[in-house]
């Protein structure tokens, strides 16, 4: 019976989350923006309070509001993160996912090279080259290496200029540079010039505005073929 009730409860809240979202697209609202206090939120979209407030809680939770003590509930820009940081909690529960995780990065970083050979700049270029110098120097540390391997991917992939998919291909990168700083064996030094090396040649055929030849070598990067 407790069970029924949790489940009736929960479905309540994401209706009442629907509702909410119906209320800001219906008044145009935007990041900014102040919503109605609970009760009012209750009352215009006949639900219970704690309904509403459970609802409040998973659409702060997802970054799209934020409470401020004494000033009211506030839209925020859409952030995306937060959910795309959740679907990866849910992926690495399941071991079999993890050949399909890797897939999905090598699909998105290869959507990734048509957009960036049309608006990347030789300024964009000479970032990505003092990143590849800078993980190239004698004495650099294996945590410095996965560090400005993050960054390397993190760059390359803002030149998308699109918000989203950055947001989305950020939490992506930072689960796999996670993984590879939490593992206990370094990255030899063979694979630290390789890995170098491809970032190099990565660049090139970019600049060289190479589709196929930037996207043959992102997934022999990403997948290890190389």
């Amino acid at each position: 019976m407790e069970r029924i009730l949790e489940e009736e409860y929960r479905m309540l809240s994401r209706l009442a989350c629907d509702k909410i979202r119906g209320y800001i697209a219906d008044n145009r609202l935007k990041a900014g923006d102040r919503l109605p206090t609970e009760r009012a939120l209750a009352e215009q979209l006949e639900v219970s309070r704690p309904v509403i407030r459970e609802a409040l809680g998973t659409l702060e939770a997802l970054g799209l509001i934020v409470k401020r003590q004494g000033k009211g509930i506030f839209l925020k820009d859409p952030n995306f993160s937060v959910l795309f940081h959740e679907m990866m909690g849910v992926w690495q529960q399941d071991e079999d996912s993890a050949d399909q995780v890797l897939q999905f990065r090598v699909l998105l970083e290869q959507a990734a090279v048509a957009p960036i050979i049309e608006q990347a700049d030789d300024a964009d270029y000479e970032r990505l080259s003092a990143l590849i110098a800078e993980s190239d120097k004698e004495g650099v540390s294996h945590s410095d290496f996965i560090r400005l391997d993050y960054l390397f991917h993190s760059e390359l992939l803002g030149l998308t200029r699109n918000a989203l998919f950055i947001q989305l291909t950020d939490v992506v990168n930072k689960y796999f540079h996670w993984v590879e700083a939490s593992s206990r064996s370094n990255r030899m030094l063979d694979g630290i010039q390789r890995t170098i090396r491809q970032h190099r040649e990565i660049v090139r055929a970019l600049q060289a505005k190479d589709r196929e030849g930037a996207s043959r070598l992102l997934k022999m990067h990403l997948t290890g073929e190389g």
